[in-house]
């Protein structure tokens, strides 16, 4: 299995049309009947920051959804674009996506299609609702849907307009691609990744559980050097393997690593494999944290559920470290540190800051004994500036009640 690349990429994104074609891959889904807002980053806002989503809202209900979108963008960046996906509610003609003329041709440089007033007032809405923090909306954009030939325009201009280019034919696309990261048909198809397996193989899996639970408290000592030892090296072998395969696991499998990772400092060592954020060992992590989260019972999910959420994070996948909170502190609502990095996530902590927790692990690296890739040793004269991106995630983004939050991106935002 070929590593995913971890060189840092610049995409152009300054046009429009190409801004709104690369919107799957800032969030990792093809959005539909949404509304995103793209932050651009200090000092200068040219590169893109934290993208977030939510559902197109009902009527009355746009200041609301404006002031939450807000939040998490309001120090961290110094302008925002809205982009308002999805026909307008109020005219059944608006929900026809080819508006060519009689003969099939296509307008030129502008398209009869575009948003009507529910749009109008949601932009309205997000604009007052920066203004008030002082972060202006430089550009709001609409488009009827994300594929090749939609029309699309600016709300400002009748003259700013045209056609999507193919959204799978886009720079952006395969950059994302090379770097080993998935853009789902849409949000539920990401979602279903985390689908535990079926009930009856997690009932057996619980009982197990519970009775390997019984036989620790009896003997004591279950949380000193040894256990943690042997917990490590449970953990390491299963790395090693996810290093090449996707991991399949029996019940004993499960049993055992469910059992290390209720170890606090193996839990621990587990975070520090997310470094560096999108590398080989990374990959191979997350491989092993998504097959246990679906083979694991509640409430033991709740554990390979957030390291994933925190991998996922640091490297730029916010949607999905979000569902992934979401299922944990559903299969378990008291795990702190599940708790902690939803907040985390709430407020668009960066995923480079957010990385620095990985770091704190005072014990040695799982999976040592995997040799490293030299393109996961950079030089330290070779790291990322502070305000550059960690390579090779996308830009931050989060669920949460319908809104999907931050990523973290390298493009260019629109000039």
């Amino acid at each position: 299995m070929t590593p995913p690349s971890t060189t840092p990429t610049t995409v152009d994104l300054r046009s429009p049309g190409d801004l709104l074609a690369a919107t799957p891959q800032l969030l990792g889904f093809h959005p539909t009947d949404s509304v995103l807002v793209i932050g651009h980053r200090a000092p200068t806002g040219t590169r893109i920051g934290a993208v977030l989503r939510a559902d197109l809202p009902p009527p009355g209900d746009e200041t609301a959804l404006a002031r939450r979108l807000r939040t998490p963008l309001a120090h961290d960046a110094v302008a925002v674009t809205v982009v308002v996906v999805g026909p307008d509610p109020r005219d059944p003609d608006d929900r026809d996506p080819d508006d060519r003329g009689p003969d099939g041709s296509e307008p030129h440089g502008w398209s009869p299609s575009a948003p009507g007033r529910a749009a109008h007032v949601l932009v309205d809405a997000l604009t007052t609702a920066f203004d008030e923090v002082g972060v202006p909306v430089t550009h709001a954009l609409w488009t009827v849907g994300i594929r090749a030939g939609a029309p699309w325009r600016c709300f400002d201009d009748d003259c700013c307009a045209g056609r999507l280019p193919d959204p799978r034919a886009s720079v952006l696309a395969a950059v994302t691609t090379h770097a080993g990261l998935v853009t789902y048909r849409d949000r539920g198809d990401m979602g279903r990744q985390l689908e535990p397996v079926a009930s009856e193989v997690l009932a057996r899996r619980s009982a197990l559980l519970d009775a390997r639970g019984r036989r620790k408290r009896r003997s004591r000592g279950a949380g000193d050097a040894r256990a943690v030892d042997h917990g490590r090296s449970v953990l390491s072998a299963a790395l090693t393997r996810a290093w090449t395969t996707d991991p399949e696991l029996g019940d004993d499998d499960v049993v055992e690593l469910a059992s290390a990772l209720a170890l606090p400092r193996v839990r621990d060592a587990g975070l520090a494999t997310a470094l560096p954020s999108g590398g080989a060992r990374a990959a191979a992590a997350e491989r092993l944290w998504l097959a246990l989260s679906r083979n694991t019972p509640a409430p033991h999910r709740a554990r390979p559920l957030t390291l994933l959420a925190y991998s996922a994070y640091v490297r730029g996948e916010g949607v999905l470290a979000g569902m992934a909170l979401s299922e944990a502190l559903e299969a378990d609502p008291e795990h702190v540190l599940a708790q902690l990095l939803s907040r985390a996530l709430d407020h668009a902590l960066p995923p480079d800051t957010l990385a620095r927790l990985a770091t704190t692990v005072d014990d040695g690296p799982l999976c040592a004994d995997q040799p490293v890739a030299p393109d996961e040793q950079p030089a330290p004269d070779e790291q990322p500036a502070p305000d550059e991106p960690p390579p090779p995630g996308r830009p931050g983004s989060r669920e949460d009640d319908g809104a999907d939050g931050p990523r973290r991106s390298r493009p260019p935002g629109p000039g």
